[in-house]
């Protein structure tokens, strides 16, 4: 093993050396270091020189630091580990901005006006606060307003899902268009008021009788509740914030981002955030790259905004990599399953994984099951709405329809919310049946989460040549995936990223929070919080898994040729770690803390306590604790997606 690292090494350097040989010195060399490149042979160096925003060597140090000039930054890393910067598939920074920072903008720049839900105990705390919120702003006669919520007691679920109605609405907004969330993600549900219904109704009135998807009442009549597509084009005739106020928040989770050591995230954005991302990027002021999804491309049936949008277009930045769908089904409880529920199960009061305690409560408080039988299973056309049976028929399927012009376009479909098993199989039939007319036209399209697959449908997405997003941090929730659904199914189904690895799928790294070190730790463990293993088939080792975070996402986000890899010639996109990622106990990976975020060559964040050791405070660089990160953020309560 350590003559086959070392020849890997000399043969890097041969590499190395001979481009960088005549140019100027490096701007930075990270030296006595391990430097796992995560190049194809998974080569360990001990040098790495930086210069004009790219990598220019790797190699040995007494090599590498030839190209130091009088004024290059040199930094003895004493043994420390450098990797490529961490690739987050699947982050919501607008909606972190929004929600995390947004208090510095409030509701009138943010044209959202939260419901404050710890004081809601009927539906009329519920009107009460939306008429005090009407008198309050003075909205224009037919102005849409909405209401923002964040998430809710199953109690106060019920109050929007099953007490009221448009009509409640009518009561306290007579004279404008208004809507609600229904829950999370935001997108999957509304409630509009008589207003919204009837404008709706006269601009969409013949695409909504066909695709749906709205509820009705005993005599017939749409009550408000809006599920896909109807839903989304009520939200894209919502009022949206000017670009160049929320530009000045939308830097802020990217900053929080860099802290983990994250230098590219990916995320599915609507109009206004892709133009103010536009002014930041424009300015210069981001803090680390991101690839995005085009959402409203979904949510309006006008091709024309989109049928020539080209792939990879923007800049090294910020770009567009797939228009989106975005949630297709739930999550937690309202995921889309074709698995039979344990209705009998009881809450684990002890705590549990990120989603488990909402479909544990749900299937205990509703023994049989009337909310979501299946979960919100939106690519259905035999689904019939959240509380089963309410949405009207419908005669078409809008998300098989819209695929299949996206591929008819030559465009990519990923960024996708994916939740159950069940919205799994429907998505990859739909796939196939455009695959089968037009070979190849899905290659490469990702499905996000991971949270739940059918272990039968790995086969199906691997010869479709699919991409996966994954989440392990769903791994937490297997005891109660297992009371839901019984053991078998929390071993193999939640977060299989061992199975779609050996099937020859790229699967790459995702994780909300900041725990993404974390995330990896489970890549390798399969632990949840009590130490149980679940799946543990489905671990990987420890170089999968860093190019599962790494180079794996730079494919997901279309630049595997310029970052995901420590190589002469990418853009210099690297993370300094206080622990050695590759000898350290499994589970130390969980407590490994970055100490250095370089993206583009760029110092971007450096721990204080490297900052004090070096005496090293470059220009531009953040120098914050996890504790002065915390405090900088003004939350708001948001579900815009």
């Amino acid at each position: 093993m350590a003559k086959r690292v070392s020849c890997s090494i000399a043969s890097l350097f041969m590499l190395s050396l001979s481009l960088a040989l005549g140019q100027q010195p490096a701007d930075t060399i990270l030296f006595n270091a391990r430097v796992l490149t995560v190049d194809a042979n998974f080569s360990i160096a001990e040098a790495v020189a930086v210069r004009e925003g790219k990598i220019v060597a790797v190699g040995k140090n007494e090599d590498v630091l030839k190209l130091a000039g009088p004024n290059t930054v040199k930094l003895d890393l004493k043994g420390r580990t450098v990797t490529p910067g961490i690739i987050n598939t699947h982050q919501h920074v607008n909606q972190g901005a929004e929600g995390g920072y947004g208090g510095e903008l409030g509701p009138e720049k943010l044209l959202q006006y939260p419901i404050n839900w710890r004081i809601v105990k009927t539906k009329d705390d519920v009107l009460k606060q939306m008429k005090d919120i009407m008198d309050a702003f003075k909205f224009k006669p037919g102005e849409w307003v909405y209401f923002s919520n964040s998430r809710m007691s199953l109690e106060q679920y019920k109050l929007l899902w099953e007490d009221m109605d448009r009509w409640d609405f009518d009561k306290v907004t007579p004279n404008n268009p208004v809507m609600l969330s229904l829950g999370v993600p935001a997108n999957s549900g509304y409630i509009t008021n008589s207003k919204g219904i009837e404008i709706l109704w006269a601009k969409y009135g013949d695409f909504i009788e066909k695709y749906g998807r709205y509820w009705v009442d005993d005599q017939g009549r749409p009550d408000g509740h809006l599920e896909p597509p109807a839903g989304r084009l009520a939200y894209a005739m919502l009022p949206t914030p000017k670009p160049e106020d929320v530009a000045t928040i939308y830097g802020h989770p990217l900053e929080d981002l860099a802290f983990q050591g994250v230098t590219t995230t990916s995320t599915r954005l609507i109009d206004y955030s892709i133009e103010a991302y536009k002014i930041l990027d424009q300015k210069g002021e981001m803090p680390i790259r991101l690839a995005y999804g085009f959402q409203s491309a979904f949510d309006t049936p006008d091709p024309s905004l989109w049928k020539d949008k080209k792939l990879k277009t923007g800049s090294d930045f910020f770009w567009l990599i797939s228009v989106t769908s975005g949630a297709v089904d739930g999550a937690g409880f309202s995921y889309c399953t074709d698995l039979k529920r344990n209705n009998d199960a009881v809450p684990d009061e002890e705590g549990s994984g990120i989603l488990g305690r909402g479909i544990l409560s749900l299937t205990a408080n509703n023994p049989k099951g009337e909310w979501f039988p299946r979960g919100w299973c939106h690519a259905d056309i035999e689904y019939k709405g959240g509380l089963a049976g309410k949405a009207a028929p419908i005669k078409g399927n809008y998300f098989g329809d819209w695929y299949q012009e996206v591929a008819q376009h030559g465009l990519r479909v990923a960024n996708n919310h994916v939740g159950g098993d069940g919205s799994h199989r429907m998505i990859i039939s739909m796939y196939e049946r455009i695959d089968a007319a037009k070979p190849g036209a899905v290659k490469g399209w990702g499905l996000d989460h991971c949270s739940l697959i059918n272990p039968k449908d790995i086969p199906r997405a691997a010869r479709l040549g699919l991409m996966f997003s994954c989440n392990p941090g769903f791994v937490r929730d297997g005891p109660n995936k297992a009371k839901v659904f019984g053991e078998e199914v929390a071993h193999n189904f939640i977060s299989p990223v061992g199975s779609l690895t050996k099937a020859g799928i790229n699967v790459s790294l995702e994780g909300e929070g900041g725990r993404l070190w974390h995330n990896i730790a489970l890549l390798v463990n399969r632990k949840d919080d009590f130490g149980k293993v679940w799946g543990a088939h489905e671990r990987v080792d420890r170089p999968t898994a860093l190019r599962i975070a790494t180079i794996n996402g730079a494919r997901y986000v279309m630049k595997e040729d310029q970052i995901g890899s420590l190589e002469v010639g990418k853009l210099a996109d690297l993370i300094v770690i206080d622990k050695d990622y590759l000898t350290v106990p499994d589970d130390e990976i969980t407590n490994i803390r970055t100490l250095v975020t370089m993206v583009n060559g760029k110092f971007v964040f450096i721990h204080p306590e490297f900052a004090g050791e070096y005496n090293f405070r470059p220009a531009g660089a953040h120098i914050l604790t996890e504790e002065q990160i915390r405090a900088r953020r003004k939350p708001f309560q948001s579900s815009r997606s």
